[in-house]
């Protein structure tokens, strides 16, 4: 377990590195926001936090829960918020889970592994950008989940590359890997879907609840927050209908150019009938068949097969068949 204390102020921002849980209550000051990051933690090292700052076992063993769903439980005293990160791979999506608990003078995040967007947020703090600097705890949170949403809006960009990708093919050269493509590509999205949707429910609650922890005027950052969410939904909503757009596509190529297989197998068929019909005829070798002893039988037969022939193709091809 990794622990990081970052101790700030409009005046003052310092950074600790952390031995237990039970050096935290000596950093806290009354002026002073006191953000604790905790990496790779075990629900066993996590229980001083119950007799530390009265955090519900339930709770704690929830912050440590991978599957846990997205949720904000108002605990009066404090709020425990569980968030999703989302990373894209090569042919495949992971997440992760960010639990944050939220005091008075106190905030904590738990997460699995490292997080760019928490790293990155730690490193604004210490260069002293002031938007973050002049507000508490509540507003920290904001600022953490609006880390959080920022980076689902650089899944969804990568979400949208990929959908050219797969228009382009789907268009120019669908193989049976298409199919499996798109339809993986469908699950990835509902799967992205249900993510952000859970957290625009928590941002939500956020924003409208009562409790003394969430400011009045911090609200307003939640609701920004909350729009963003939206405005993903719908984006995610306009891809999802690309994506099935496209499945109707390749079934729709897909069934032309069987149509386009069987009109050619029918056409070379339907030339070939009289001719099959003629070798019927005078493969029977009767022995009184006028021409089976004529000289020039033979040729003369190949000649009509000829012209039948010919004759067939100049039909279809009037038709328009071929």
């Amino acid at each position: 377990m990794k622990i990081t204390a970052i101790k700030y102020s409009a005046t003052m921002q310092r950074i600790y590195e952390l031995e237990s849980l039970e050096e935290i209550p000596a950093l806290q000051e009354k002026n002073f926001v006191l953000w604790i990051d905790i990496t790779e933690p075990t629900i066993e090292e996590l229980s001083p936090l119950k007799g530390l700052f009265g955090f519900h076992p339930l709770a704690i063993e929830d912050s440590v829960q991978a599957e846990e769903r997205p949720k904000m439980d108002d605990y009066d005293e404090y709020l425990f918020v569980s968030a999703k990160t989302i990373n894209v791979e090569e042919e495949s999506i992971s997440t992760g889970q960010l639990s944050i608990f939220v005091s008075k003078y106190i905030l904590i995040t738990i997460h699995e592994k490292q997080l760019k967007r928490i790293e990155e947020l730690k490193e604004r703090i210490l260069r002293k950008k002031p938007l973050i600097l002049k507000g508490k705890e509540d507003f920290l949170l904001y600022r953490i989940l609006d880390a959080i949403v920022d980076n689902y809006i650089s899944v969804i960009e990568d979400f949208e590359d990929k959908m050219d990708e797969i228009d382009e093919e789907v268009l120019e050269n669908p193989t049976g890997r298409t199919i499996e493509k798109v339809r993986m590509f469908i699950r990835q999205i509902r799967h992205i879907h249900r993510i952000i949707r859970g957290q625009r429910d928590v941002v939500d609650k956020l924003e409208r609840s009562d409790t003394a922890i969430i400011k009045p005027e911090t609200k307003i950052y939640f609701r920004d927050v909350y729009g963003h969410t939206i405005s993903l939904l719908d984006s995610m909503e306009n891809i999802r209908e690309n994506a099935e757009g496209a499945l109707e596509v390749y079934h729709s190529s897909l069934a032309n150019k069987m149509n386009e297989i069987m009109k050619m197998l029918t056409t070379i068929a339907t030339i070939f009938i009289p001719l099959t019909f003629i070798a019927g005829v005078y493969g029977m070798n009767f022995r009184y068949m006028p021409e089976l002893e004529w000289r020039w039988g033979y040729f003369a037969v190949l000649f009509l097969m000829a012209v039948v022939g010919i004759g067939m193709v100049i039909y279809v091809r009037k038709k328009k068949w071929l």
